[in-house]
């Protein structure tokens, strides 16, 4: 099945990198030879000293969203478009670049998908986190990868009091709690022992960090089910890794899976299993 044909992109840069300038001329001029318009984000066009649009409008004048960094800064914008269900597509210049979907030199060969709409579309589960705190306030935030709830200080660990569908279910006593999504099994999740999952399917997992009891395991769950944590002590909140906020005990902190997913761009001809073997040489003796 066909998509939309591209006409237009808003492009991103990594924070704090003015050498990709060359990477994002090129990178235009790649688009302008298929007559794909480019927009630069105004933060990044500040960055290599070029003129660029504020995201939003960005946003709203796009067909599609992308990324000149690694899979953080493809995790960054694709967090800030989610409201506006634009698909976004990464061009690694990173490390591991696992959720990127392209290198630099495969861009030009890649582009025609784009305007003919063979690209593929990949809905990724994205969860939501509400605190509440006991002065009624409330706050809001989305991941891609996943939540961490980690002790504060680096000694000691952290008891997190755990409750699915309201109903009490474990206390974890730990260094951090990972409540990741499909798409985050192969990042910290991984690192931490629990389980890849195919990154297109509908879970919540809940893996512990150095659990203090060894009947403490990594579970999967669907993504029916809403989870609801509270801290013994002051925490924090790690949200993809890239953002963090201080909790206290009379906070609540309530996780479900939204419905609605974030839409990646890839090659029709990528392969995730391929990719697990080659990022992280899967299977190899």
């Amino acid at each position: 099945m066909k998509n939309t044909p591209i006409r237009k992109v808003g492009i991103i840069l990594r924070p704090s990198t003015p050498s990709l300038k060359d990477v994002f001329l090129q990178t235009r001029e790649s688009f302008a030879k298929h007559r794909i318009e480019v927009l630069l984000d105004s933060i990044s066009g500040g960055m290599i000293g070029l003129l660029g649009t504020d995201f939003k409008t960005m946003a709203k004048e796009c067909d599609a969203l992308v990324s000149l960094g690694g899979d953080g800064t493809l995790i960054s914008m694709v967090r800030r478009a989610f409201e506006y269900q634009l698909p976004c597509m990464g061009i690694n210049t990173g490390r591991l670049g696992f959720l990127t979907a392209l290198m630099p030199q495969d861009i030009e060969s890649f582009i025609p998908c784009l305007c003919n709409g063979t690209y593929d579309v990949k809905q990724h589960l994205v969860l939501e986190a509400v605190i509440h705190s006991a002065k009624g306030r409330q706050r809001t935030l989305i991941a891609l990868n996943e939540f961490l709830i980690s002790k504060h200080e680096l000694c000691g660990m952290v008891d997190i009091y755990a409750k699915i569908d309201n109903v009490p279910f474990n206390t974890y006593t730990c260094d951090g709690l990972i409540i990741g999504t499909p798409t985050g099994s192969t990042a910290y999740n991984i690192s931490a022992g629990g389980s890849v999952i195919y990154p297109y399917c509908r879970n919540i997992l809940l893996t512990p960090i150095a659990p203090h009891s060894l009947t403490q395991r990594p579970l999967v769950l669907s993504d029916e089910f809403v989870l609801e944590f509270h801290v013994k002590e002051q925490a924090k909140l790690v949200i993809d890794g890239q953002e963090n906020i201080d909790i206290i005990p009379t906070d609540k902190i309530c996780i479900r899976a939204l419905s609605q997913s974030a839409l990646l761009i890839y090659p029709p001809t990528r392969d995730f299993f391929s990719v697990l073997r080659e990022k992280f040489k899967w299977g190899e003796a």
